[in-house]
């Protein structure tokens, strides 16, 4: 019997709508249903969550309104009452807010994901022994007042970075875009100069698990064009997290 599970561009669509949560209601259900029972389904959507994971960094933190709070009191019998004792009123409610501090949406969306698809991700894996996607390097950088800026990725061992820019940042005629890479220590490394594009690839001056092996975060600077700069001059136009899309 022919389904959707034998057509590679439906199975893709409908992953990629899981993962984005347009997929809602009963198809949502459905999806989740076959995802336990076919690995390749449970693949595609594992690829589609790799890709969108640079995302959830660029998306605004939610904090649950009073009446969450309230309503998680009550389904986990943490509610406070006039029979407990003032010394232990809003303990568990501490804990619990302690435990569901803001996170972006995307993130909560992807975590309830994986938790359903986790049991299936091994089988997958045996089952098309491949890899869905290149090992990566990505960046996801915020402009100085918080608004998605640049997303910069390359592969593990690749000679070049890909560049989008989200949001722009003006320049002079006289100045250039500068990257840096930024290690756990706070040491500051120059990468290079980088075009003011839309879109653009810029070549690398060694591999990039050389350059970004030691990155937890990529930063940008505004310096004089044609400058080779030891340290930024001026505050970063933009900033965010570098991390590997492996394991």
């Amino acid at each position: 019997m022919t389904t959707w599970r034998n057509h590679p561009a439906l199975v893709e669509w409908l992953a990629g709508a899981y993962v984005s949560g347009a997929l809602q209601g009963p198809a949502r259900r459905r999806f989740e249903a076959v995802c336990r029972q076919d690995p390749a389904v449970a693949a595609a959507a594992e690829a589609w969550a790799l890709r969108l994971m640079p995302l959830n960094l660029i998306q605004p933190p939610m904090t649950p309104s009073p009446a969450t709070w309230k309503a998680i009191a009550q389904r986990t019998g943490t509610a406070s009452s006039a029979d407990t004792p003032a010394s232990h009123r809003g303990q568990p409610l501490a804990w619990w807010r302690r435990l569901l501090m803001p996170i972006p949406v995307a993130t909560l969306a992807l975590g309830v994901m994986v938790g359903i698809l986790l049991p299936n991700l091994w089988q997958a894996q045996q089952a098309t022994q491949k890899t869905l996607l290149p090992d990566s390097y990505v960046g996801v950088l915020a402009t100085a007042d918080g608004k998605p800026g640049l997303i910069v990725s390359s592969l593990r061992h690749g000679l070049a970075i890909e560049i989008k820019q989200v949001t722009a940042v003006a320049l002079t005629d006289t100045q250039e875009f500068h990257l840096w890479r930024i290690d756990k220590e706070g040491r500051l490394t120059s990468i290079g100069p980088i075009p003011n594009a839309k879109f653009a690839r810029v070549s690398l001056p060694e591999p990039a698990e050389k350059l970004f092996f030691t990155a937890v975060e990529l930063a940008v600077s505004i310096e004089a064009k044609g400058s080779q700069p030891a340290s930024p001059s001026q505050p970063f136009a933009y900033r965010g997290l570098c991390g590997k899309l492996w394991q």
